[in-house]
């Protein structure tokens, strides 16, 4: 096996973390270069890497080629957050090296002069559910972090707009859509204005799902 120690990738047909079975099972947050919130996020489970790149979720695999693949979510922030995803995004879409220190508390991606340094994640970093009154649907297309909540209050819905965010209880239903436990997804969502003032959600595609992995220390 090999040791928890720095490991070249460059386009072999395996990717950095089948290599790195200290690994398995963590989540990680940016920390440098510094960046506004919300923080680009990798998460490390089954030997593959995802993640938020600061606008849109990504996955890495594995092309026929053997050559990193990095598929993304489409939505579109401010310019400056784009060009600052799509430097992380070229990172790993490129051989890189994986760097995690001696302690497991940082995880450092580094491909020539281009170094990227990631803290682990745990529970006290992680976001609370926000205590804030129950989030109201607005009307027209609009993307949404979801996941299944714990109906404190009879709300099975959590939801955010983006992964800096903390969570909000939705009560009502978004038509077509049942979320699993254990599972977070990236919804892309109708409002549909009805009789009475309120707006009713029906989802129109499922970007991206997970399982959530609790965090490993």
């Amino acid at each position: 096996m090999p040791s928890l120690g720095a490991l070249l990738i460059s386009g072999s047909m395996m990717l950095p973390t089948q290599a790195l079975p200290d690994l398995q099972h963590t989540e990680w947050r940016l920390q440098s270069p510094a960046q506004p919130a919300p923080q680009p996020t990798l998460s490390i489970s089954d030997s593959r890497i995802s993640g938020f790149a600061g606008c849109n979720r990504f996955t890495l695999g594995i092309d026929e080629d053997g050559r990193h693949q990095v598929s993304t979510t489409r939505m579109a922030c401010a310019p400056e957050a784009m060009a600052r995803e799509q430097a992380l995004l070229k990172l790993l879409g490129a051989p890189f090296r994986l760097l995690p220190s001696a302690d497991g508390r940082y995880l450092t991606l580094a491909a020539g002069k281009t170094v990227y340094r990631f803290a682990k994640a745990d529970a006290a970093q992680a976001a609370p559910v926000s205590p804030q009154a129950a989030w109201r649907p607005q009307a027209g297309e609009q993307y949404w972090y979801a996941t299944r909540g714990d109906c404190p209050d009879g709300a099975c819905l959590r939801l955010r707009g983006n992964e800096g965010e903390p969570w909000r209880d939705y009560h009502g239903e978004i038509a077509g859509f049942t979320p699993e436990a254990g599972r977070s997804y990236y919804l892309k969502l109708q409002g549909e204005p009805e009789r009475g003032g309120g707006t009713a959600l029906q989802l129109v595609k499922v970007i991206y799902q997970e399982t959530v992995t609790p965090v490993v220390d």
